[in-house]
């Protein structure tokens, strides 16, 4: 056949009809009321493609896209994790285990996502000693047609410098409280987008990268070894240096990151983002 993927999603369809039912057994989450906070990048209300091009992608700058994805059903779907739980719940996927993946306790495991869900979104999860869980930086969407249903790439991933444009990377980040994705760079232009939940961002420009301390190690060449959230100038004095842009990322908005902009990001509460990296 020439074409896989019809016969991989009829497949995947045949599959889940015969899996038992999850029951209602996860919280629906509240929509969270969006609040008033200081921005220290520019920030767009759902901008045109010509603005975008010519204010961010054109400019390289880091913009706070507001209200920019409220069509996606994704926004009202995902806030009832049972949903989830019925379309993903018996699929396996890698979850990083730990407070971050540059810290020595950090770990990864293949899980199925309802243990996952149950785990970190279950009504026990404040009483019991459980670990932090993330489902990060994971091509959820081919791997889970249905879900891909709920979004849709934005149209702002279509400007580019490349003719003609090159495929659009799409990863999902879900996760409860607290988790974090320690300072670091991405080499492709980055959208990142909330569904639910909010996280705390913090953002640097490619300029200070020295200032930065960058791990030495090639895996992890791209990530700083500072915590940005807990500044050590006696161990990292040049950090005294850097630019620091802080900005709350809420649901419904988009934040965009030219490529080598420093990021660290920490959900706030229960959180669902959506990634597309492009070139």
């Amino acid at each position: 056949m020439e074409d896989w993927s019809e016969l991989k999603v009829a497949l995947m369809d045949y599959l889940d009809k015969g899996r038992p039912e999850n029951s209602g057994t996860l919280p629906i989450l509240e929509s969270l009321k969006r609040i008033s906070c200081t921005c220290d990048i520019p920030q767009l209300e759902a901008p045109s493609l010509q603005e975008f091009q010519t204010k961010c992608f054109q400019a390289g700058q880091p913009t706070l896209l507001l209200n920019t994805i409220q069509h996606w059903p994704a926004l009202h779907k995902w806030l009832d994790l049972n949903y989830l739980l019925q379309v993903a719940g018996h699929r396996t996927v890698p979850i990083e285990i730990g407070s971050n993946y540059a810290s020595d306790e950090w770990s990864q495991q293949l899980v199925k996502i309802s243990d996952f869900l149950k785990r970190q979104f279950g009504g026990d999860r404040s009483k019991s000693h459980q670990d932090i869980e993330y489902l990060a930086q994971h091509e959820l969407f081919s791997q889970i047609p249905a879900l891909k249903g709920d979004i849709s790439i934005p149209d702002y991933c279509s400007i580019s410098k490349e003719d003609p444009p090159g495929a659009v990377d799409i990863k999902a980040w879900l996760g409860p409280a607290g988790t974090i994705s320690p300072m670091h760079y991405d080499a492709k232009h980055n959208l990142l987008c909330q569904v639910f939940g909010s996280k705390r961002i913090i953002l640097a420009a490619p300029e200070d990268t020295e200032n930065l301390y960058p791990h030495e190690s090639e895996f992890l060449a791209n990530t700083s070894q500072i915590d940005v959230s807990q500044l050590d100038l006696d161990t990292y004095p040049l950090v005294e240096k850097v630019k620091f842009y802080h900005l709350l990322l809420q649901p419904g908005d988009c934040l965009y990151m030219p490529p080598k902009w420093w990021h660290y990001v920490r959900s706030e509460a229960p959180s669902f983002s959506v990634s597309f990296w492009w070139e």
